[in-house]
Formats: structure tokens, sequence, C-alpha cells
């Protein structure tokens, strides 16, 4: 009978130690890939290309508005500036996401399963329980962590296909405003004629706030969509894996708390 446990208990090292092995040599290098991930991959530049866009695009209206004549345009052409900072956060959020991708997949099967299964292998030969149970926890959490990105990934790309032609009409209406005030301007150089000419298309200057201030309008939006789609949604991935780890562990991670952005600190723009 002995025999028998220890034979089982060397087979069970051996599995163990090959587990860890595969997991250092080999796996760790497909899941740091970025062909592992091309659906991902794919999204997150998609919506890098999607947020430099908006970026120029409130730019060159800002821009566009400080041309109109007059100084009624000013307190738009501010509140446009302002959403670069927004757009710099997300812009920043998204390349983590890229990073965290290739990071975790190195962490979790180049560091934490090997190192689980040699407390494992560890457990067995001292027969302690504790290293037992924390090796079994480190494979969960490992697993649990990796999972993260491409699991907000399926989410927030449902969400980002039933409003990305919302954000590049926005896109396109915006290109259009602002390229139609610069070949106005282009046209007369002297205010007050560019206010007449300005005054036979589309309702004259106040028309073109009132557009410029749809395009803010829209502009907020998408940085709402944006914010919600790559950050909140991957936090609260990220929180409900925490969660799913303490109730199937029982270790309680603590999450910092974060100071917000300054950029987010800042007045809401369309307030």
């Amino acid at each position: 009978m002995e025999l028998n446990k220890t034979k089982k208990d060397i087979i069970i090292m051996l599995i163990l130690l090959l587990i860890a092995a595969v997991s250092f040599f080999w796996i760790a290098g497909i899941a740091s890939s970025e062909t592992s991930f091309p659906g991902t991959y794919q999204s997150l530049n998609e919506k890098s290309e999607t947020v430099t866009e908006l970026m120029g695009v409130t730019a060159a209206s800002s821009t566009a508005i400080s041309i109109l004549p007059g100084d009624a345009g000013t307190p738009i052409a501010e509140q446009m500036a302002d959403l670069s900072s927004y757009f710099m956060f997300i812009l920043a959020a998204i390349y983590l996401e890229k990073w965290m991708v290739t990071i975790t997949g190195m962490l979790a099967f180049r560091i934490l399963i090997p190192l689980s299964c040699l407390l494992l292998i560890a457990a067995r030969l001292f027969g302690n329980g504790t290293w037992k149970s924390v090796g079994i926890k480190l494979i969960l959490f490992a697993l649990m962590m990796f999972a993260i990105i491409p699991v907000s990934g399926i989410v927030t790309e449902k969400i980002d296909a039933s409003y990305q032609s919302s954000i590049q009409q926005t896109i396109e209406e915006s290109k259009k405003d602002a390229e139609e005030i610069r070949k106005k301007a282009a046209q007369e150089k002297d205010e007050s004629k560019l206010d007449q000419l300005l005054s036979k298309i589309r309702g004259g200057v106040s028309g073109q706030l009132d557009r410029f201030q749809d395009t803010l309008n829209r502009l907020t939006e998408s940085i709402a969509v944006l914010i919600v789609t790559s950050c909140a949604i991957p936090i609260a991935v990220l929180v409900f894996f925490l969660w799913l780890v303490k109730l199937l562990t029982g270790v309680s991670i603590q999450i910092p708390n974060v100071k917000s952005p300054k950029a987010l600190k800042r007045k809401n723009p369309i307030q």
C-alpha cells in the first residue's frame, strides 16, 4: 500500500513538473504573442485609430470655430480643446490594455503557474497542506488574470459595434463642417466680408455655431462611450474576477485607491 502511494506521488509530481515545463517553455510564448489574439488586437487597434481620428477632428473643429467672426464661438472652441485631455486618457487606457494582453500571459504561464506547480510538488514531498492550498489558488488566480482582457474585449466589441456608425458619422460631419469654414475663410480674409459670406450659407455665423455645438455634444457622447468600453468595462471585469478569486480561493485582493487623472477632474464640457 505504501509503495503504491509512493508511485502515485511520483507520477503526480512528474505530471506537475511536465505542466510547469510546458507552461514555461511553450504556453507562455503563445499566450504572450499578438498572433494568438488577433481579434482582441484588431479591436484595440481599430479603437485607437478611432480615438486618434476623433482627436484630429476635435482640433480641426476648434481651429475652424476660431476663424468665425467675433468671439461668440470662443467658449465652444475652448470646450473642444479641453476634450483632447479625455481622448489622451482613453488612448493611454487602450495601449495599456494591449500591453496587458502580453504581460498577463507572460506572468501567468511563465511565473505563476510554474511556481504553483513547484509548490504542489513540494507539498507532496513534505506533506504541507498550506503549500498545496497556495499552489491551487495561484493556478486559479493566474488563469483568471489571463482571461481579463479577452473577456472584456468580447463585451466591449458588442457595445462598439452598436455605436461605431454613430461615432463614424460624427467624424465625417465634423470634418465636413470644419473644411467648409476653412474654405470660406480662404476665399475671404476680411472678417466683415467673411461674416457676410457666411450669412448666405446655412443660417450664417449663428447657424455655424449651432452646428459646432451639436458637434461638441456628439464628441462628448463619443467620449462617454469610449470611456465605458475602454475603461469601465475592463475595470468591471477585473472586479468580477477578483470577486470570483475570493469566492473560489478565499483570498481577498484589495484594489488600491487611485486618484482620478487631472484631465477627468476638469469641469464637464457640456455643463
